[in-house]
Formats: structure tokens, sequence, C-alpha cells
């Protein structure tokens, strides 16, 4: 799956000015990614990034710069992308 945000948006997002940091927030990025759009099944991945998986892989990757020996889902990030999940009965 492509990175569904950008450097610069997650580096927005987490307060970060300087470039030494870059290459572990773009592998973060990529594996936030990577989690959300396993999580959400039903987007397609067609066209524009919804904002709530945007918000959810921005929460995922603030999550795991801030404590980088714990990734885990991050509080609140199920409830972006409930609309986006498929459930199997």
């Amino acid at each position: 799956m492509p990175d569904l945000v950008t450097l610069a948006e997650a580096k927005s997002y987490i307060r970060v000015t300087e470039n030494h940091e870059d290459t572990v927030i773009a592998t973060l990025i990529t594996a936030a990614s990577d989690a959300v759009g396993d999580y959400a099944e039903a987007w397609a991945g067609i066209g524009d990034v919804p904002a709530r998986i945007k918000q959810a892989v921005l929460a995922r990757v603030a999550a795991a710069f801030d404590n980088r020996e714990v990734i885990s889902e991050t509080k609140g990030e199920q409830g972006f992308l409930l609309p986006y999940r498929v459930l199997d009965l």
C-alpha cells in the first residue's frame, strides 16, 4: 500500500521541524499506512485519502514516534476507521 500521508504532513502533525529524523518518520509512515490499510478493508485505496484514514495514520505515527519501544493502536484510532471496516458475519 502506498503511504497515506506525506512526510511533510506527518512532520507538521508531530511538530518536527528538523530533518535528522526524516528516515525514521518515513518508516513510521509506511508502517502506519500498512496497518491502517489492513484495518480499513472497505476503502479501496482509490482517489483522495479520506480525512478519517489520514488522521488514523497520523495518530499512529505520532504514537510510534513518541514511544519507540511499544507500537500499539492509538486511543480513538478505531473510531476513525470503523466506517471502512469490513465485518464478516
